[in-house]
């Protein structure tokens, strides 16, 4: 099939000549604590075209995030005002961030996946099953890393967090590529550059003006100081100043443009020449007076000069422009049968319509194996459970080896029953915990893209720790078990097994709470060992359950300990006979007799299974929804 016979189906006749996203009239304000509102974009207007590459310059504070941010539909708190729309349309933010691809200033990934794992799962999740088979998902993976050359890492690891793995460049490129496997049509990104040396800089431009050449792709860019090199790449410049438009425009007449207000160029670098002209002077008041005097006369002369011959002189360059790189696509895109199909995926993007979500057992099968894979390769999470779990299996199985039924193994089997109950959450929460902080911020990144419903990710999540949590658990509980000579009864043996499920279930619930709940890693490592060991008060073990003050007593239905520990020591202690020595001062008879000490049958084992199961239940749906509330973009929309 040819290049035209495909534009002929999609009724795709003319090269797009109009804007795809226009904007008119922005004020931002925002409130401060010592100035009242304060205005951050002023009276700003423009338009971007598909095929062309455009950097918004500008000093530090002159408002670059800002705008770009609005125009991705991403600012938060303030008031905006003026009006934007997408392909001659208003914004609707539900279909608007799936067609809007946005790559973060930070490089948020996974650093045990691999280049090509992090690609594929982006294209699992976000490419529909209907409209792609598994072979074209396949080949669109091969052609981003192609395309943005990176198919000689596609093996390497993302590294990062001390684990080594690609370069700075070639994680930015893989951060580009996540976004470029769906079908965009405007690829925004937030200081590209940042932190990357300047041939890594200059290959990251190149390669996104490539795409935005072969896609028919608006692609906008916020970026600081670039070489000289990397300016002439841009097809077009916005350069703001305190919030204002000094010039908007081709880049190749933008020193032309300025030569002729009176300021010639004095820097072999265009873009230092800018800074150093619309940068505000604090040396002093009066030098800052005049500079903002002087921006000021900067965008007067600006929005005269667009008001007059010079905006009809750039729209009609910019159409003409738009023309030959829709031209020099198509000569592209006929290069091959792949291409060709990249070709008609970009000729059915003139009807600006996202592809609808994949169903929800597709997205927990991706994020599953996604999450898996995750948890096998961190080492450090996968040694600690099973190391920490061989360990109390053998100081607790040969601390309270081999007990037997006179009085001091009731203490014995006391100290056991309750240290079981605290290894299975301690040594599992905080860790668990941690893993799931660190992945924080590429939830928050794929949620704002829309990459896949919340309760998929939750469900995920959780059942990829289930078997790293409960395997090495089962060995410890079984040695613990025969090793300190617990009853050897098989129902009891399952029974404890079934109770020791429970607690785990609730331990990672509450992991998972804290670990969504809480922004702060630091202060989540403080405020869950001080919450574990003041619910530890009411388990029954070192206070008397029922021998709490009924003040404080409703705790200990709400405390994981409480459950686990009743259903062990019932489940140990019921049928057990003790011997007493002559002169003794305490003897208890029967295991029975220890249970009401300790005020521990208020409630069967099945109950205190159930509960704590339900407790579980309850740490993952508050996590869900304070995670829904927590993470809930708050964007403002005109």
């Amino acid at each position: 099939m040819s290049v035209h016979s495909i534009k002929e189906k999609n009724d795709c006749v003319d090269p797009p000549t109009k804007p795809i996203l226009t904007w008119s009239n922005l004020n931002y304000d925002v409130k401060t604590k010592q100035h009242g509102v304060r205005r951050i974009l002023h009276n700003l207007s423009g338009s971007i075209y598909p095929g062309e590459l455009v950097a918004i310059m500008g000093s530090s504070g002159a408002g670059k995030t800002t705008l770009l941010n609005i125009l991705s539909g991403r600012v938060q708190g303030g008031r905006l005002h003026g009006d934007i729309k997408f392909n001659n349309t208003k914004r609707n933010p539900h279909t608007f961030k799936r067609l809007l691809a946005y790559v973060e200033q930070d490089d948020l990934m996974f650093p045990q996946l691999t280049v090509d794992e992090t690609l594929t799962a982006s294209v699992d999740l976000r490419l529909s099953n209907e409209k792609y088979t598994p072979e074209m998902k396949r080949d669109r993976v091969n052609t981003v890393m192609r395309q943005l050359r990176l198919t000689h890492v596609a093996g390497s690891k993302i590294g990062g967090s001390g684990e080594r793995g690609v370069s700075g460049g070639e994680r930015k490129r893989v951060s580009i590529g996540l976004e470029l496997v769906t079908d965009p049509s405007i690829l925004v990104l937030d200081e590209p550059s940042s932190g990357l040396d300047s041939s890594s800089a200059e290959m990251v431009v190149s390669l996104t003006k490539e795409m935005s050449r072969e896609r028919n792709l608006c692609t906008l860019m916020t970026i600081h100081q670039p070489s000289a090199e990397m300016v002439a790449k841009f097809d077009k410049l916005i350069l703001l100043s305190q919030g204002k438009l000094v010039y908007m425009g081709p880049v190749d007449k933008v020193l032309s443009y300025f030569e002729r207000l009176g300021f010639p160029s004095t820097n072999s670098n265009p873009a230092n020449f800018f800074i150093d002209l619309t940068t505000v002077d604090f040396s002093s008041d009066e030098a800052m007076r005049k500079s903002e005097q002087h921006i000021q006369a900067l965008a007067d002369s600006f929005a005269a000069y667009r008001g007059s011959e010079g905006e009809d002189q750039l729209s009609s360059e910019l159409v003409s422009e738009r023309s030959s790189l829709s031209a020099s696509a198509e000569t592209t895109f006929s290069n091959s049968h792949r291409d060709i199909d990249i070709t008609h995926e970009v000729a059915a993007l003139v009807l600006y319509e996202p592809a609808p979500m994949n169903n929800w057992l597709s997205e927990l099968f991706v994020l599953l194996r996604r999450d898996w894979t995750l948890c096998v390769r961190n080492r450090s999470l996968v040694m600690g459970l099973v190391l920490q779990a061989v360990a109390m299996m053998i100081f607790l199985g040969f601390v309270f080896f081999q007990l037997k039924t006179d009085q001091a193994s009731v203490q014995n089997r006391i100290g056991a029953l309750f240290s079981l109950t605290v290894c299975c959450t301690f040594q599992v929460i905080i860790p668990v915990m941690t893993v799931i902080m660190a992945g924080r911020n590429v939830l928050l990144r794929e949620r704002s893209g829309g990459t896949y419903r919340m309760t998929s990710f939750f469900f995920a999540k959780s059942l990829s720790f289930f078997p790293l949590v409960y395997l090495p658990y089962i060995v410890m509980y079984t040695g613990v078990y025969f090793i300190a000579h617990l009853q050897y009864d098989a129902a009891k043996f399952f029974i404890g097994m079934a109770n020791m499920f429970s607690i785990l279930f609730a331990a990672l619930g509450f992991a998972f709470a804290m670990g969504m709940v809480v922004k702060s890693m630091e202060v989540a490592h403080i405020i869950t060992p001080v919450s574990l060991s003041v619910l530890m008060l009411f388990a029954g073990n070192l206070s008397n359950a029922k021998a709490i003050t009924p003040v404080l007593r409703w705790i200990k239905y709400l405390c994981i300990y409480y459950y686990a520990y009743s259903g062990f020591v019932q489940n140990e202690f019921g049928g057990l006979e003790f011997s007493c020595e002559e002169g003794a001062a305490v003897c208890y008879k029967s295991g029975r007799d220890v249970i009401e000490m300790y005020g521990l049958n208020e409630l069967p084992i099945w109950l205190c299974i159930v509960l704590n199961l339900i407790i579980g239940v309850g740490s993952y749906a508050a996590a869900y929804c304070m995670l829904r509330w927590l993470a809930k973009p708050r964007y403002l929309w005109i």
